[in-house]
């Protein structure tokens, strides 16, 4: 991938980020993520991934476009990445939306 294009996912996920900070919504439910040490909290606008206390991820749900924020958040750790990948896989949207995922990486 050239540096140009992880520049424009970066600002994208960035984007996402201010947005879902920017959040006042109520959340509608938490669940854990199967048999994880994981949390997904949802409300009506997204579904978020709460891991070892961390958020490293979110769907938006009025796009259906799956956001990965982990390296930009806490670092790379191989659990969390497996919770990304189990969360991605049970809340995707995959039948009714294109997914696209975007991984944070640094330039």
């Amino acid at each position: 991938m050239k540096k140009t294009e992880q520049k424009e996912i970066n600002e994208k996920v960035e984007s996402f980020i201010d947005r879902f900070n920017a959040n006042t919504e109520e959340w509608d439910s938490v669940k854990q993520l199967r048999s994880c040490q994981a949390k997904v909290y949802a409300c009506d606008s997204f579904y978020v991934l709460q891991s070892y206390g961390t958020i490293v991820a979110a769907i938006d749900r009025d796009t259906g476009i799956a956001y990965d924020f982990l390296r930009k958040v806490y670092g790379y750790t191989a659990t969390s990445a497996q919770h990304i990948s189990k969360f991605f896989h049970d809340y995707s949207f995959a039948k009714r939306y294109p997914e696209t995922v975007y991984t944070w990486r640094y330039c």
